[in-house]
């Protein structure tokens, strides 16, 4: 005999067979259209409000161990794009944790943070489902309207069968992204490889407009690197290599690059900056790799750099030129007592 669980299993199957999501065309061309992750979800929140008729929908996504985000929004702005939103007492935070959705007819009767934020902005019930993909929730989507009893169990499994397929979205673009990082990226010092280097300046040398600020090139050689290899092993040398990757990433700011070119050679590329500033740096840079230690076989290794440098100074941005004249300010600086920055213009 059937038992109730199981008899409530099928009916469910049943139902959901039977539903059906009718999506517009100019929804599903303008999906093809999406570039970006946020543009995917926001078309998304676009149609979902057309499809559920409601006043307004939103797509959270996890932003912290302790809170979500609104990523997507579409209507009534009762809750800000953008927000933090706690996951602790909060109906959208209670179904991206237990991965189950939810509807409340009536806000009157919900002490949930968002349902009384979103009842003071005139509207009176919602739907929540998480987004769920393989074994992770990347957070929920959401539809609200201003009427009571707006929503049903059908609009609920419409809206969780849309969900699934977000959710594949998101994990599909992110796997795609962190593939490309990993692409980009020296696996040794995780500084960015030559391939990538070499094609993020020439998207910096494109948008380059003049007057919109100088940019600072610099080679950084680490002098005598084959001696550390061959005297004390491949081990040490890569112990070097980390930490000079290391002092180099904290000396440059955010949106500046800073790659390893190959061996024992980093290339930094800092933006909207001035000759001054660039020669602090890089003194910065030269006395931090002389002061710094790094063990190999028990024994500790000191490091130094010759630097070469350049400021462009009228919108050059040939990379082949740029990294030749750089390239001859650091072999001067190695022929000349190595330790040292030298430019290849005045800095």
């Amino acid at each position: 005999m059937e038992s109730e669980a199981g008899q409530q299993t099928g009916d469910i199957g049943q139902v959901t067979d039977k539903l059906v999501i009718e999506l517009p065309v100019r929804f599903v061309h303008q999906l093809s259209a999406a570039e970006t992750l946020d543009d995917v979800l926001n078309t998304v929140a676009q149609w979902s409000r057309v499809v559920f008729k409601a006043d307004r929908a939103t797509i959270a996504l996890e932003d912290t161990p302790t809170h979500l985000k609104l990523i997507a929004m579409q209507g009534n702005n009762a809750i800000p794009l953008d927000m933090p939103v706690p996951i602790a007492g909060t109906m959208i935070g209670r179904v991206f944790g237990q991965r189950r959705p939810e509807i409340c007819n009536d806000f009157s009767t919900s002490g949930d943070l968002d349902c009384a934020l979103l009842k003071a902005k005139g509207l009176q019930s919602c739907l929540d489902v998480p987004l769920v993909s393989g074994d992770h929730c990347f957070g929920t989507m959401n539809v609200g309207d201003v009427k009571t009893n707006a929503f049903t169990e059908a609009d609920m499994h419409r809206l969780e069968a849309m969900a699934h397929w977000v959710a594949a979205s998101i994990r599909i673009h992110r796997q795609v992204e962190k593939m490309a990082v990993l692409s980009d990226t020296d696996p040794l010092t995780g500084t960015y490889n030559r391939r990538a280097f070499t094609r993020i300046f020439a998207e910096l040398a494109r948008d380059y407009r003049p007057g919109s600020g100088n940019f600072g090139v610099a080679l950084v050689d680490l002098d005598r690197f084959k001696e550390i290899n061959d005297t004390h092993g491949h081990e040490a040398g890569d112990a070097v290599l980390v930490r000079v990757g290391e002092i180099l990433r904290d000396a440059v700011r955010e949106g500046d690059l800073v790659a390893r070119m190959g061996g024992e050679e980093f290339c930094l590329v800092m933006r909207d900056i001035d000759g001054p500033r660039l020669l602090t740096v890089l003194d910065g840079i030269a006395r931090e790799l002389r002061e710094t230690v790094v063990l190999g076989s028990g024994q500790p290794l000191a490091v130094t750099a010759s630097i070469g440098a350049l400021l462009t100074e009228d919108g050059t941005a040939d990379l082949g030129l740029l990294m030749r004249e750089v390239d001859e300010a650091m072999y001067r600086a190695k022929e000349t007592g190595r330790d040292r920055v030298e430019f290849a213009r005045p800095g």
